[in-house]
């Protein structure tokens, strides 16, 4: 199952992927209709199934909906990249749902995700892969205030703490979480070329498909990950806050709130 699948390294993980898989699950927010050239790419690459599944991110029933429409079409996971992502907006946005537009495409969406799939992710004895970022290396994140109200607002910011709270979250899952759980790792899959890097960085990248084969790496290595983070390829020490206990517990907790529909804070 991979999220952000249309664009970018996403594009690129599932045409590399489509040839290896037996059913391929790929998300996107665009209508069927949208992608139809690209999904056909897919099927033709593919040696089994490839199906489409379309969601918004930028309301969490569509994440449950999602979750759902998996649940009811496999009875297993091998393996649940998340991938979606959205660079930081030119000024603060609110998701439907009350929260920072970047903190719940990018954080919130893939917790509640991976949350929903655990069991056929645990049923294949399987693995959760998160795409991350190198600028959560110099984030700060204030449980507190999760939704920026508080803080200074950046887009880079943003984006860059989103990112800090995904790979804690892999820290966190991996070692604080009531188990069974998954394996699970975090990844910076390199500065790559895409609109997202060039929507709030003017500099060059690499290519998607260096990018794409960093995920593969993590997804279908036969190490253990354990919540490591890794840089590319190689496993990484990260921002610090993620390796802190206490942190990850507190965030872990003002998730649970801002999943639970209690409001945004």
């Amino acid at each position: 199952m991979l999220t952000g699948a249309t664009s970018g390294i996403g594009h690129a993980t599932a045409r590399l992927l489509a040839p290896r898989t037996s059913r391929l699950f790929v998300h996107g927010p665009q209508r069927l209709s949208q992608i139809a050239g690209l999904l056909a790419d897919l099927r033709a690459a593919s040696r089994g199934e490839v199906h489409y599944v379309q969601a918004d991110f930028d309301h969490l029933a569509a994440v449950e909906k999602l979750a759902a429409e998996i649940t009811n079409r496999t009875d297993r996971v091998d393996v649940l990249v998340n991938n979606a992502g959205r660079p930081g907006p030119p000024r603060r946005t609110v998701s439907r749902d009350g929260n920072e537009a970047t903190l719940q495409a990018n954080y919130l969406a893939a917790v509640l995700l991976t949350e929903r799939l655990t069991p056929l992710v645990l049923a294949a004895d399987g693995r959760v892969v998160h795409v991350a970022s190198a600028t959560h290396l110099s984030a700060s994140l204030d449980p507190e205030d999760l939704n920026l109200e508080r803080s200074a607002y950046s887009p880079v910011v943003a984006y860059a703490r989103s990112k800090l709270a995904l790979v804690a979250h892999a820290r966190w899952l991996a070692e604080q979480a009531p188990r069974p759980q998954p394996d699970i790792v975090s990844l910076h899959p390199g500065i790559i070329s895409t609109s997202l890097l060039h929507a709030m960085f003017n500099i060059g990248g690499a290519s998607v498909q260096q990018g794409a084969r960093n995920v593969i790496h993590a997804a279908l290595c036969a190490n253990c990950w354990q919540g490591q983070y890794l840089d590319e390829t190689q496993p990484t020490p990260p921002n610090p806050a993620a390796l802190d206990g206490d942190f990850r517990r507190r965030l872990a907790e003002r998730t649970r709130h801002l999943l639970a529909g209690l409001g945004p804070g």
